[in-house]
Parts: C-alpha cells; structure tokens; sequence
C-alpha cells in the first residue's frame, strides 16, 4: 500500500478540484486507476477492510470531482470548434470514460455512492456532441446511472440506520445530479430536434419523432419530481451546506436547478399534447381526455415552480440572489408558460429583473419578458451582447410542433397567435445567427420575420 493515496490526500485533491485549484488530467485518472488496482486485491472480504472504509467514500468523491472537472472543460457545438480545440476535448472526453469505466470495477462500490457522478459527467459529455447518436448514448449511460443507483439504495436500506445514515444521504445527494442530468439530457434532445428541424431531419418522419420526444420527456418530467423528492429528503434529513465538502454535496440551490429542469420538461411536454391528440393517442395516467392531461401538466408545472421559487438560504440564515444563469432560466421558464398557457397566473417573489413584476402571464407580461431577454449587455471583451435566447418552443422551426403550440394555447383559452409571435420576436431564436436561418423560419411560419442588427 505505499503508493496508495491516503485518506487526507484524497481529501485534498477532492478539495483542491473543487476550488478550482486543480484541474482534471491524465495524471490524475491514471492514479486514481492505479489506486483501484490495489483496492481490488483486498477484496477476498465480505466487507471492506478497515484501511480502506475511509478511502472509499473519499475516492468515490475524488471520482466526482475528476469528471466534473474534466467536463468543465468540454464545450458546446463541437460541430464548429476546430481540429485543435476538437482533439483536446476527446481527451477529455476520453478522461471522463476511463474514469466511469473505474468506477464500473470499483469493489464494493455501495460505499462510494459519489463515484456515481462519473455516469453523469460521461452522460453530459455526450450530450454536448449535440449529434443524434452522443444522445442515444447519453441516455444509455443515464440508465446504467440509474441502475446502480438502485442496487447500492437497496444494500443501504437493510443495514442499521447509524452504519447506513451517511451512505444513504451521499445516494440521495447524488440522485439529485443524475435525475437532473438525465431530464436534462430529454429536454436538450426535443430542444434540439424541434429548433434544427428544417436542416437536419425530413419532413416526413414528424409524427416519428414527436411521439420519440413525448415519451422521453414524459421519463424526463417523472425522474425530475425523484429529483426534487431527493432534495427534500436532504434537506430534511441533513440540511444543505453551504460549500461542498467531505459530509455533504447538496448546496442550498438544490432545488432550483431541478425545479427548472423539470418545468422545462414540462412545458415542451405541453407543447406536443395537441399533437399527441390529434395522433389518437390516449391521454396520461388515468385522464379521460387530453385537456384533463393538459391541466395536470400545468398544475406539474406549478409544483415544479414552486421549488424554483424557494429562498436561497445559507446555513446561518442569510438569503442569496440566485447565479446569473439561473435567472436567464427563470425568466425564460415564465415566458415559455406564458406562450403555452395564456394569462396564467405564476406569482413570484424575485425581484430581479422588471418582467418578474407580471403575475399574470398576459400578453403584457410576454413582451416584458422578450424585451429583458432581448436587452443589449455588456460581455467580457468590452462590447455588448444580447441576454439571451429562448431554446426550445422559441427557436421551433418544426411544423408539427409550431401547429400544436397554437392548438394548446386555444385549449387554454386563448388565441393561437404562436407564430406572429415567433416572427416578431425572432431575435429570441437561439439559431438567428446561422445563415439562412430567417429565410427558413419564414417558410415554415408562412410570415416575414422582423430582423434585427446583430448585436
């Protein structure tokens, strides 16, 4: 055992990743597979022996940190990047898999739930290939997360409640990332199919696809609620903490990121309906017609907003903004409601931007909302940027997809109305920047767009 990484030292580079001090390399995978070499040779025991029950917990977490830093590293619409910046992200790529594959042959894995992050780092690795097929092998590798899961709950539960206290909370704390990643994996594949119809898929397979998409997301909303039923446990139970550390992973923005994601699922959920209608399929669950279905989604949706719009509040009471990004999500959540459920009522406690003011998601509101998103900032290099855009129902460029929006909205009472939005406010499109891109979306709404100078 010289060689072997002590418990402090595992500590500390678990520290020292998340901090930002230490970065995911070859180094580090390799030492962390050398040290699992020498664990697996002590496993002629039932249970682990005493030099490694602290190791395991800490290398599980030491496998967490790895990937996320390795991921941290990985970046979007690889498609574009070139043959330089693509070479350095396999090998990071490459990193998250060898250390997922560690993770697979760790002996008495049940003891280092965290390790579990590895499967979703390598899941949102994938994802961010942004192709058909890193999805289908995103979504593999959310069910092999999931199932595991499920095998090291099940040897916990059995156990005394001192001995399992503190593996099933790192269980319940990990279960928050992977639910959240794998319905996050569901919505950025609808987002993806419905904003890039018209330049990657044919036409004729649009029913194929719509009912592909519902069915994930109809997963994808199911696993977000064990998402948020987890934090509730953690923080009931535990309580969150305030930075990430040996005892506890969940920070008190716990549910907020679940709570958007799942909404997210949701409201592209809600989108399809009518197209799920008009196809004869039956409604959920035991709803007799799809507008019971319908109010259900929305009355998910408010659940699930209703986690988002919880405090932030650190272990000594103090109450905190939430990130940046997250407020972009927050707002881009309301608007999507709004478009898909006219004048529903969404109260808000945040106060930090004006459109969060609009209870009622009214017309009013919507153009308060577009106008925020659409507001010129400034960016890092001095200049200015627009805030942001509207993935999913706000960059739809899928016809089916564009007809069921305005069938949901007139089943809520309202006026279809969807495209003159979406010609209006084509600046929201996360894909206005490509070329051809007006042409093609004035195709498929049958309307000119109104254009705007590039920010």
């Amino acid at each position: 055992m010289p060689n072997m990484m002590t418990a402090d030292q595992l500590r500390g580079r678990c520290l020292a990743l998340r901090r930002g001090k230490l970065v995911c390399d070859d180094k580090l995978i390799s030492t962390i597979e050398a040290d699992l070499e020498e664990y697996r040779l002590a496993q002629v025991e039932q249970l682990p022996p005493d030099y490694l029950a602290e190791r395991l917990p800490l290398m599980g977490w030491l496998i967490y940190e790895s990937t996320w830093s390795a991921l941290q590293q990985i970046t979007d619409g690889r498609r574009e990047q070139n043959s330089d910046v693509l070479a350095e992200i396999e090998a990071y790529r490459e990193m998250i898999v060898r250390a997922a594959n560690a993770a697979r042959k760790m002996p008495w894995p049940e003891y280092a739930g965290r390790a579990l992050g590895a499967f979703r780092c390598q899941a949102l690795a994938e994802s961010k290939l942004d192709t058909e097929d890193g999805y289908d092998r995103a979504q593999m590798t959310h069910r092999t997360a999931r199932s595991r899961h499920g095998e090291f709950l099940s040897y916990h539960r059995a156990r005394d409640a001192e001995e399992k206290d503190p593996y099933l909370r790192a269980l319940d704390e990990v279960l928050v990332q992977l639910a959240l990643a794998e319905t996050g994996t569901a919505c950025r594949v609808s987002e993806r199919i419905i904003g890039h119809w018209a330049e990657e898929f044919p036409s004729e397979f649009q029913t194929e696809y719509a009912q592909r998409m519902f069915d994930q997301l109809t997963t994808g909303a199911d696993i977000g609620r064990e998402a948020l039923e987890a934090a509730d446990r953690v923080k009931q139970n535990h309580g969150f903490v305030d930075e990430v550390s040996e005892e506890g992973l969940a920070l008190p923005t716990s549910f907020i990121n679940p709570g958007i994601m799942t909404a997210r699922a949701l409201l592209l959920m809600l989108a399809l309906s009518a197209k799920m209608e008009s196809l004869g399929r039956f409604p959920l669950g035991e709803d007799d017609t799809w507008d019971q279905t319908r109010r259900r989604l929305r009355d998910r949706l408010d659940h699930a907003y209703e986690y988002i719009e919880r405090p932030i509040e650190d272990s000594h009471g103090n109450q905190r903004e939430p990130r940046a990004g997250l407020k972009l999500a927050i707002v881009q959540i309301r608007l999507s409601a709004a478009l898909l459920i006219p004048g529903h009522r969404l109260p808000s406690s945040r106060t930090f931007a004006p459109c969060m003011a609009h209870e009622v998601l009214d017309e009013e509101a919507v153009e308060s909302m577009c106008d925020w998103l659409a507001e010129p900032v400034d960016d890092t290099r001095g200049g200015q940027k627009q805030r942001s855009v509207l993935r999913g129902i706000g960059s739809a460029i899928m016809p089916d997809l564009i007809d069921s929006v305005e069938a949901c909205r007139v089943a809520f009472d309202g006026r279809p109305g969807f495209r003159e939005w979406r010609a209006r406010w084509f600046a929201l499109d996360a894909y206005a920047h490509e070329k051809g891109r007006a042409e093609r979306v004035e195709k498929v709404l049958s309307l000119p767009v109104r254009r705007a100078d590039a920010i």
